[in-house]
């Protein structure tokens, strides 16, 4: 899904893509997002209240899709 929202992306003329929230104790999202070419630009603290560990940060990450 990921690889053909890009694909959409590009073919729509964007530049880049942002994910506004994931979760950082979501280690494989993480992991996922980083091995697509994302990478994390800021931290949101304490954003997102788990049900088990109580607030946790809240991770931005970017990816350009423009070639350099």
């Amino acid at each position: 899904m990921c690889e053909y929202s890009q694909k959409v992306a590009i073919d729509l003329g964007f530049d880049a893509m942002q994910f506004n929230s994931v979760v950082s104790t979501n280690t494989i999202a993480v992991t996922l997002w980083e091995s697509l070419g994302f990478a994390i630009v800021g931290t949101i603290p304490r954003a997102y209240n788990h049900s088990r560990l109580g607030y946790v940060d809240s991770l931005v990450m970017y990816k350009s899709l423009v070639e350099v």
